[in-house]
């Protein structure tokens, strides 16, 4: 076996190991994490070391921060449940 392919089968090896290959997030998804880095920061909460309600508080107040940034960008309204809300 050449040496390239040595590797080659080295990496599906590793691939296979940690269940599948994974590809590079896409510029949309590393936007949405900083945000949700950001809520976290102004908020005072560690999001790796957060409690449950501490995370889901961050990624609630994301997720509606991310749709209606969102709707600013595309000029389209969405149907976004408010954080919070029965």
């Amino acid at each position: 076996m050449s040496t390239e392919l040595e590797k080659r089968h080295q990496v599906d090896i590793l691939a296979e190991q940690a269940g599948g290959y994974f590809s590079a997030p896409s510029e949309q998804e590393l936007a949405y994490t900083d945000l949700l880095f950001s809520v976290c920061e102004q908020f005072g909460i560690r999001y790796y070391s957060a409690t449950h309600k501490e995370r889901y508080f961050v990624e609630e107040v994301a997720r509606v921060t991310w749709a209606r940034q969102q709707e600013q960008i595309t000029g389209v309204k969405l149907a976004v449940r408010p954080a919070f809300s029965a």
